[in-house]
């Protein structure tokens, strides 16, 4: 075979391995700017049902599958980009196809873990208005009322009727009871959280939930070491100094340590950190804008 047939033979596979090349070296940039854009587009739901020309269940599919992907991304991300392009996405799948209970479902509990409770309780109030015998939607904004809005009576009203509906699990009953009594809220919220937790789709949706079920373990159990450190002064007749007045002492659920803190209460080491910097950040505040 003559050099030139080896040559012309040749130029194929070296362009070939040119391509790949090229194609490695340009690979960081065409997904960088992919990372970029992918969220830049924000359907409308009503225009969106418009532009599936009837194809309304195929086009949803889409979006849900793209918003749990990314789902998890924005969780790892300290960015807000994604949380109003989520909340935009679930309400246009809600719209396409409102007979479709799953984004309902999950589609609040992926924003109120991306801190968006507004847009939590719109989807969950949706699921509610598209499935109103099913007792989880109520439930939720119970929860969302009384753990994130610190809204007891508003969460009372969603509990009842939760608890109402036929389908309701027996544990909703006696919930609705407890909060009405304004006792044991905190025991029907970590049942909630627990069973989240055992729903989650990621690890960081897991620890993000995990957290929650902590910070209130901690907040049961600090009040009542408040309560025996309440007795043990007034039996002594003087301000308790020791954490070591208390023992036997439960574990600290946030892992920490049980302490006497600057202003007397009894808490744990690892909350007491957090308190200590939300004090300075008050502090700067207020020098910041007298």
């Amino acid at each position: 075979m003559s050099k030139r047939l080896l040559v012309l033979a040749a130029l194929p596979f070296l362009g070939g391995m040119g391509a790949h090349h090229f194609q490695q070296a340009t690979d960081p940039g065409r997904w960088a700017q992919a990372r970029e854009l992918r969220t830049v587009f924000v359907p409308s739901p009503e225009a969106t049902k418009v532009a599936s020309m009837g194809f309304n269940m195929v086009v949803a599919d889409l979006l849900w599958i793209r918003a749990v992907l990314l789902f998890v991304d924005f969780l790892e991300s300290d960015s807000d980009d994604g949380v109003h392009w989520t909340h935009t996405v679930l309400k246009t799948v809600g719209t396409l196809d409102p007979a479709w209970r799953t984004p309902f479902f999950y589609g609040g509990g992926m924003l109120r873990l991306l801190d968006n409770i507004e847009g939590s309780d719109e989807i969950f109030a949706d699921g509610m208005k598209a499935f109103p015998q099913d007792a989880y939607f109520p439930f939720s904004l119970a929860m969302n009322a009384y753990l994130h809005h610190k809204d007891l009576d508003l969460a009372v009203k969603y509990l009842q009727k939760a608890a109402a509906l036929p389908g309701a699990p027996r544990w909703y009953r006696s919930a609705a009871a407890e909060f009405i009594s304004r006792r044991g809220q905190r025991t029907t919220a970590l049942l909630y959280l627990k069973e989240q937790i055992q729903n989650a789709n990621s690890e960081r949706e897991r620890i993000l939930l995990d957290n929650k079920y902590k910070s209130l373990q901690h907040e049961q159990v600090s009040e009542m070491l408040q309560g025996r450190q309440k007795k043990w002064e007034a039996f002594h007749g003087r301000t308790m100094e020791s954490i070591k007045s208390l023992v036997p002492l439960p574990p600290d659920p946030l892992g920490g340590e049980w302490i006497v803190a600057v202003d007397g209460k009894v808490r744990s080491s690892v909350q007491d950190l957090a308190v200590a910097r939300q004090t300075r950040n008050e502090e700067r505040a207020i020098l910041v804008n007298p």
